[in-house]
């Protein structure tokens, strides 16, 4: 009798540890802080009716002034059609 109840716990054990062991072991994204992760941003393009341009940036929605390269303002894609909201940096 102590054989069978030993047989049918070591499979229901080695299943609770290793949901338990998952549990502890998958990667919080919930922490991650967006204004001070590298981005894609979008630069508008010189030919009128080409898409924009994707650039990676530091940058965020929120900040202080706004983010540029090499001159041109950078944006964010709204709706993935067009590059109108506008990136900035913080001090």
């Amino acid at each position: 009798m102590k054989i069978q109840k030993f047989k049918f716990l070591m499979p229901v054990i080695a299943i609770i540890f290793a949901f338990t062991a998952s549990a502890f072991t998958t990667p919080d994204h919930t922490n991650v802080d967006d204004d001070f992760a590298m981005i894609t941003g979008y630069t508008a393009n010189t030919i009128p009716g080409q898409p924009c341009q994707s650039v990676n940036v530091d940058c965020s929605v929120g900040g202080d002034e706004l983010c540029t390269v090499n001159g041109q303002q950078v944006f964010r894609l709204l709706n993935g059609t067009s590059c109108i909201i506008q990136l900035k940096r913080t001090n």
